[in-house]
């Protein structure tokens, strides 16, 4: 059960009828959010780093403002990065960890021993992401890329 806060009615409908959505509607609300840039740091649709696309999914189609954890990507070093799982391991701890994800809940996912990156599912074993390198996408949790970094999905609560 979601808590108070603004939104919270528009994500329990919205995971409610998760079963009702079809793929096609998945690609519908998604469209929009295809092929933004991304940026480190990025919080905005003229670039985004991975948190930075929660970010503006949550606001723009939930009402949500996540905290925007800025300054703490700031390049791609592994330095940068072990920095970037602490904030994110800080931020996972506000959330609650689910066994079924449903639309909207953050995809962890992880590099060795580090959870660094995010992507939001959008159902049928998909999720919407950015990374250096690729601007935001829908790719497959099954993937062979993706499906042995999972560290866990997470639904937001506050």
């Amino acid at each position: 059960m979601l808590r108070g806060g603004p939104g919270n009615d528009m994500v329990r409908m919205k995971r409610d009828n998760l079963e009702e959505v079809s793929s096609g509607d998945i690609l519908m609300w998604t469209d929009e959010y295809i092929g933004l840039k991304f940026q480190i740091d990025g919080r905005s649709r003229e670039g985004v780093d991975c948190w930075g696309l929660v970010c503006v999914i949550y606001k723009e189609k939930l009402g949500i403002e996540l905290p925007l954890i800025q300054g703490v990507f700031v390049d791609t070093t592994i330095s940068c990065l072990v920095k970037v799982a602490k904030a994110m391991g800080e931020e996972r701890l506000k959330w609650h960890k689910v066994d079924k994800p449903q639309l909207y809940d953050v995809v962890m996912l992880r590099t060795g021993e580090y959870s660094w990156h995010v992507g939001l599912f959008i159902g049928k074993h998909q999720m919407i992401h950015v990374m250096s390198g690729i601007d935001s996408a829908i790719e497959d949790l099954n993937g062979v890329q993706w499906k042995n970094r999972i560290e866990g999905y997470y639904r937001y609560v506050c």
